[in-house]
């Protein structure tokens, strides 16, 4: 019961009320008469006719007709009901039958005017029911069309998000398979790291937003794994700064220009360096990562991995954070350097 009465429907059925309890007073406004004693005949009588106009027009002639583009058919269906609504005023307009003698003191151009003020008040009944139906149409197709860019948009950053953790996780196994052939002593530390990234991506990364601190430790956690397998002549810089406390991202979407970073920036030929700078500055944060280039032919499942990161969080920003975002991307032929600004969301205050 609760949810058929909700807020929209009460204002629908609200408006309906008001409007059939003003409706008898308009056209002893428009004449700017007082109006008569309360009569069955005069009163209830002829709003019942101009109800059967409203509601049939609301509920079978707009959807059975005009919203099939029917159009002729319509109006010649609207025409014949509001005729026969007043069946011996409309005889008499064709010069068939009578009406009704005049009542004592009622002129002629009285019961013409009354007349024209009675036709006027069945055109605006005809006038607001097809207003409010095409209006209740627009708003039910303009929440449907919202849902579905909801549902859509929903899905895609699902499907992005979800191709982002298994790429993510295929280049961290594989890092951690390089340490074990090497019999490097670092191998059960590079485990447990990995264990703690994937505990952020199964549980933490599931919300929509998290607080920017636990993705900064994500992060950290990732640059660690990385520090593990790489030589200390690789140089890596990773700088806050600014308060990060309050402030919310959604998850997982600053790791892939990290993770491209020691994907494609690192070399055991040539030196080597990864810069991170991390700064909040109001609502607004600040992402940069600066790596070298080292341009060589990759394997052909290199090849088609290449990127995917970086693509995924382009579309996930564009979906996400719609003109509240900018990321810039620079390559020359010994650099690679990613710059991205977006406003942060607010986390909301606990309940006292």
């Amino acid at each position: 019961m609760a949810r058929f009465f909700t807020r929209q429907r009460l204002l629908h059925l609200l408006v309906h009320l008001v409007f059939w309890a003003a409706l008898p007073f308009l056209p002893w406004v428009l004449l700017q008469q007082q109006p008569p004693h309360f009569s069955f005949w005069r009163t209830v009588a002829p709003i019942v006719r101009l109800a059967v106009l409203f509601y049939l027009n609301y509920w079978v002639l707009i959807p059975q007709l005009l919203a099939r583009r029917r159009v002729v058919a319509y109006l010649g269906v609207v025409l014949v009901l509001i005729i026969g609504l007043h069946l011996p005023m409309s005889l008499h307009w064709l010069g068939i039958g009578t009406l009704p003698p005049l009542r004592p003191g009622t002129t002629l151009a009285d019961r013409q005017q009354f007349q024209a003020v009675i036709v006027l008040v069945t055109v605006f009944v005809w006038m607001v029911s097809s207003g409010l139906r095409i209006t209740s149409e627009w708003f039910e197709n303009e929440r449907a069309r919202r849902q579905m860019h909801s549902d859509k948009l929903a899905a895609e950053l699902a499907f992005l998000k979800s191709q982002v953790s298994p790429h993510f996780l295929f280049n961290t196994l594989n890092n951690i398979y390089s340490l074990a052939q090497l019999r490097s002593e670092d191998t059960p530390e590079a485990i447990l790291k990995l264990a703690q990234l994937m505990r952020y991506m199964l549980y933490e990364a599931n919300d929509p937003r998290v607080p920017l601190e636990q993705e900064v430790e994500y992060l950290h956690n990732y640059v660690d794994l990385q520090r593990l397998r790489l030589a200390d002549d690789v140089e890596i810089e990773f700088v806050e700064e600014g308060p990060l406390a309050g402030k919310l991202i959604e998850p997982m979407l600053l790791i892939p220009f990290v993770e491209n970073a020691f994907k494609h920036g690192v070399s055991y030929q040539h030196p080597s360096a990864i810069r991170m700078l991390l700064r909040v500055t109001g609502n607004e944060l600040l992402f940069r990562v600066q790596n070298r280039r080292f341009p060589v032919a990759p394997p052909a499942t290199a090849a088609r991995d290449s990127g995917i990161g970086v693509q995924n969080v382009t579309q996930r920003l564009h979906l996400l954070y719609p003109e509240r975002h900018r990321l810039h991307i620079e390559q020359t032929d010994d650099e690679y350097l990613v710059t991205l600004t977006l406003a942060l969301h607010h986390a909301a205050l606990p309940v006292s």
